[in-house]
């Protein structure tokens, strides 16, 4: 099947054109590669280097990619402070919210952040049908979101 978004859940990588911009001389395709996993996520990066290499073979000169690492999996990051997991899963529950842990199938500020020494898993803004256009976030999901946060507040004032 197509690896794409719309093709692929859970722990499936993908790739997804962002954007195409073009002249007469020269055409820009804009991709985001993500992969939970980082043998698969190289590999994807090294099959568009391939793709590249047999454009230039057929049609010399004619291609290149630049290839720039935007987001990592914040699992390594996250899995040694798994602590800060259990506090968002108990102010979800003081929240009445149930919580349900699975992977986020995109690049987020949590990623970053994590990795630059700040764990931040995600919790949830209640938001559906992301990044199409369809997106929407209801109103109670919203104020669910922000009960929670209060919640995390108040258990890490609690405890430290």
């Amino acid at each position: 099947h197509e690896e794409t978004p719309e093709n692929t859940e859970k722990y499936e990588g993908f790739y997804h054109l962002i954007g195409i911009e073009g002249s007469v001389e020269q055409t820009t395709l804009t991709y985001i590669i993500r992969d939970h996993d980082r043998q698969k996520f190289e590999e994807r990066k090294a099959n568009i280097e391939r793709l590249v290499a047999a454009l230039n073979e057929e049609y010399p000169g004619s291609t290149t990619a630049e290839l720039k690492d935007q987001y990592y999996n914040m699992r390594e990051k996250i899995e040694p402070v798994m602590h800060v997991i259990d506090i968002a899963q108990e102010a979800m529950r003081r929240a009445e919210v149930t919580p349900k842990v699975q992977p986020i199938r995109g690049g987020t500020d949590g990623a970053q952040l994590s990795f630059k020494g700040l764990p931040c898993p995600n919790i949830f803004a209640g938001g559906v049908n992301f990044h199409g256009r369809y997106e929407f976030v209801a109103v109670p999901s919203m104020q669910k979101a922000q009960d929670v946060i209060v919640e995390i507040v108040r258990i890490v004032g609690e405890r430290y």
